[in-house]
């Protein structure tokens, strides 16, 4: 069912949580793992500025496809440069272009509503893939009430 499967990463703390969920699905339908980073640029009037070094970016994808294989999972890596607000497309296109099954991304934890009027890649994934994305959020934490009955909240 899952035999391709695309891995977004930022490294974000959600995104950390991505990996685990991936290879375990990867594990059960016997599949293969994609790692995509994808870098935004900002072209400002003299120079192109990015939120990180082309060697973070390549330390950040060939670390997550190692932990992939020591899991016993083949793992590729693939980066990718693109535009302020065109990672989504980005996003949708490789995983066409590498006849993906499932997008494994994480959530920076918006409502919904909120999510949709930031325009988050998340939402804008979701909403433009035509395959099914797994968005993969942290736990729930729970905490004790005063009547010491425990109660769950989102992060």
């Amino acid at each position: 069912m899952f035999k391709k499967i695309l891995v977004a990463i930022d490294g974000s703390t959600y995104s950390k949580l991505v990996l685990p969920a991936a290879i375990e699905i990867a594990a059960k339908f016997d599949g293969e793992i994609l790692v995509l980073h994808v870098s935004e640029h900002d072209r400002g009037r003299a120079a192109v500025f990015t939120l990180e070094t082309p060697a973070e970016a390549t330390r950040l994808v060939a670390d997550a496809a190692k932990t992939a294989r020591q899991a016993g999972i083949t793992a590729t890596g693939q980066l990718r440069d693109v535009a302020v607000g065109h990672v989504a497309k980005a996003i949708v296109e490789t995983a066409e272009a590498n006849a993906i099954d499932l997008i494994v991304m994480g959530s920076r934890g918006l409502s919904d509503v909120q999510g949709l009027m930031l325009g988050s890649v998340t939402h804008k994934v979701m909403r433009t893939a035509d395959i099914p994305v797994l968005v993969v959020r942290p736990p729930r934490k729970k905490a004790l009430s005063t009547n010491g009955a425990v109660a769950s909240f989102k992060a």
